[in-house]
């Protein structure tokens, strides 16, 4: 039995991203270095992205490259854990701020990135997220 396409790309990329509240058109774009413009366009039909690009973009969603395409096959893509699979992981877990600042860290150079993570460490040697009782009194 062959597999046939019975839905289009865009409507299955529009499904990918109302199924996933920490994602939009916006953020699919930054992730894998495309345009917003050409997320939407791809979004409403007016053009049609190149075999390379159908593959980034299913590995961001972390879904079946032949699904995306329209095809009717498994949704799942069993490869490891896409960029936008992490950033919901971490949202999920630590919340929105979290995976923003993460989507922002990972756009920086190394050297910036080391910065960010030395001002970091000076934040946290802040009083106030010391375990040390304040002037003899109990931590809350």
């Amino acid at each position: 039995m062959s597999s046939k396409i019975i839905s289009s790309f865009p409507e299955r990329l529009k499904q990918c991203l109302e199924n996933n509240s920490s994602l939009s058109a916006t953020i699919l774009a930054e992730q894998i270095g495309l345009s917003k413009q050409a997320i939407s366009m791809y979004l409403s039909g007016a053009r049609k992205p190149k075999r390379p690009t159908i593959k980034v973009i299913a590995d961001a969603l972390n879904v079946n490259e032949a699904w995306l395409i329209g095809y009717d096959v498994p949704k799942e893509n069993n490869s490891a854990s896409s960029p936008a699979q992490i950033f919901h992981q971490v949202e999920n877990r630590f919340g929105k701020n979290a995976a923003t600042a993460l989507s922002l860290y990972v756009q920086l150079d190394e050297i910036d990135q080391g910065k960010i993570t030395e001002r970091m460490t000076v934040l946290l040697e802040d009083e106030k997220y010391s375990s040390k009782p304040k002037n003899g009194a109990s931590p809350a």
